[in-house]
């Protein structure tokens, strides 16, 4: 599964997280420009975060859970600019 992240110089400072399937992830995201962090949560198509501008970083993680939702040890992670 592939998870992109999509920035618009009409909306400054917004990341919008998006996958093309069904998915519940969290995504823990640094703006290494301003030192702000957080964490979003993919589910199930799209997200945004309010990442401000700037260089962003962010790894990706599969939540723990249950027998329908068992821990995954896929993680991915990704580096962009956001205008």
């Amino acid at each position: 599964m592939y998870i992109t992240a999509g920035t618009d110089p009409a909306t400054p400072g917004v990341t919008r997280f998006t996958s093309a399937w069904y998915c519940c992830v969290f995504i823990h995201w640094r703006n290494i420009s301003t030192g702000a962090a957080g964490t979003a949560y993919l589910y199930p198509l799209s997200v945004d975060a309010q990442t401000g501008s700037g260089a962003v970083v962010a790894t990706v993680t599969v939540p723990t859970g249950g027998l329908d939702y068992p821990a995954l040890a896929f993680p991915g992670a990704g580096a962009w600019t956001v205008p």
